[in-house]
């Protein structure tokens, strides 16, 4: 099933549930005005509301989401993206948890299909919150037992993992109540032999469990500055899906870029490739970036994102497009056909999402010109890297100098493993680490 498929039935079965249905909130908007809208929440629903004066208490929409923060993050794992695809239904009010498992329950057996038999809930078990100790979240617990789901797959957990606390926005003070409440997540399992040992849970990260839905009770607000912890007059709950983890569930695959429309992305990046590049294991992960960054650049420039610079947004779309251009460059894609074709791909992906062709020829604009640039920080990058292995007279860089490579000469650390893997030297990572985090520690202090 086709994320456009799952998107589809989504929004089919909260109207069927009396919901309305609100259009997509753009990923630039006024209210963040230095970064992107991040995820499906109720950003979307305030800006869609205000926007369109719609009136009521249930809305359902489909949101494509952009995580700066998930950049770095891109291809090291099975599910992570900058953007994608999240359904959401909103219900303002005081929650029903019954209701909301109820209706989370349907979709994801009936709607989507998924097998019962290997879905796993989680649920609050009680933490300190505030100044105060929270009960465990008991309805949402007996209303996944009341659905039929054993005791052995519903579990407990405390805040880290099932206490959504509002994230802090650009300007707080810690004085602003912060909203907050329980949550509840549901995981598909994927099957023991992906266990990365006995003690293998949902949540442990390993691939074996996939969280692809949850629902949001939030109740309360709390004053970070005091510590108080106190009820809202602004109830509201969210269920939300991730589209893509969806789709790789359904489509029964390893990663979600081994789903369409990924693997039709990556299919044709593969072309470009040649075969003993094709062949290396570290290859897979460059043309996930290549892919994850190029969607997200797709939909971002359609939405009015700026040409890359220093500051703010200009920033994201920089480091986006500079992570293509340093993946097609460890690649050894040189074709010039390259990026214009792999874009067109990206863009029929898209069923709602179609770049005009100012838009398109602004994204090449962006890319060729990053190129023209970046392309002399490499070539003195690589002068410079040539000059520091003379005067190592055979002893590998330090940490130190890996640094200097990177944060001063522009040369990207990937370009320098890549550059003194040809050559047959190691790169100290662990001394890379140790160094990066010296050096960003004194980059804050001295702001």
């Amino acid at each position: 099933m086709l994320y456009q498929e799952i998107c589809r039935r989504f929004v089919e079965h909260y109207l069927s549930l009396g919901f309305d249905q609100l259009v997509r909130a753009p990923l630039l908007h006024p209210s963040v005005p230095m970064s992107y809208i991040m995820s499906a929440g109720l950003p979307q629903v305030e800006v869609a509301l205000k926007e369109l004066k719609k009136q009521g208490d249930r809305f359902v929409l489909v949101q494509e989401c952009f995580r700066h923060f998930d950049i770095t993050k891109t291809g090291t794992d099975n599910t992570h993206l900058t953007l994608f695809h999240m359904p959401g239904a909103f219900v303002l009010g005081p929650p029903d948890k019954l209701k909301t498992v109820t209706d989370m329950w349907v979709l994801a057996t009936q709607v989507l299909g998924l097998d019962r038999r290997k879905l796993w809930a989680t649920y609050f078990c009680g933490d300190e919150i505030g100044n105060q100790q929270l009960s465990q979240d008991e309805i949402t617990r007996q209303s996944w037992r009341s659905l039929g789901l054993p005791d052995s797959r519903i579990i407990g957990q405390g805040k880290l993992h099932n206490y959504w606390l509002q994230g802090p926005g650009l300007w707080s003070d810690g004085a602003t109540p912060r909203k907050c409440g329980p949550n509840t997540e549901l995981f598909f399992d994927r099957g023991e032999y992906l266990a990365c040992g006995t003690n293998c849970f949902v949540g442990c990260g390993c691939g074996r469990f996939i969280e692809f839905a949850n629902s949001l009770f939030v109740d309360r607000e709390l004053t970070v500055n005091t510590n108080v912890l106190s009820r809202t007059n602004h109830a509201f709950s969210e269920t939300v899906i991730g589209t893509e983890r969806v789709a790789m569930i359904l489509q029964n695959t390893e990663t979600i870029y081994s789903a369409q429309p990924f693997q039709r992305i990556l299919d044709t990046l593969g072309k470009s490739i040649t075969l003993d590049v094709l062949q290396k294991d570290s290859t897979l992960v460059h043309t996930y970036v290549i892919a994850d960054h190029l969607r997200a650049l797709h939909v971002l420039i359609a939405d009015g994102a700026p040409p890359p610079g220093k500051n703010g947004r200009e920033r994201i779309t920089k480091l986006l497009v500079r992570g293509v251009l340093t993946r097609q460059q460890v690649l050894g894609i040189n074709s010039e056909n390259f990026l214009p074709e792999i874009s067109r791909v990206i863009a029929d992906t898209f069923t709602n999402r179609v770049l005009s062709i100012p838009q398109y020829d602004g994204l090449m604009f962006f890319l060729e010109s990053q190129y023209t640039a970046f392309r002399k920080t490499i070539e003195r990058g690589q002068r410079e890297l040539n000059k520091l292995l003379q005067r190592c007279a055979g002893r590998l860089p330090s940490g130190n100098e890996l640094v200097y490579l990177e944060k001063s000469i522009g040369l990207p650390r990937i370009l320098i493993a890549a550059q003194l893997e040809k050559m047959g030297i190691p790169f100290l990572d662990q001394e890379y680490q140790t160094a990066i985090q010296e050096w960003r520690q004194s980059a804050f202090a001295g702001e």
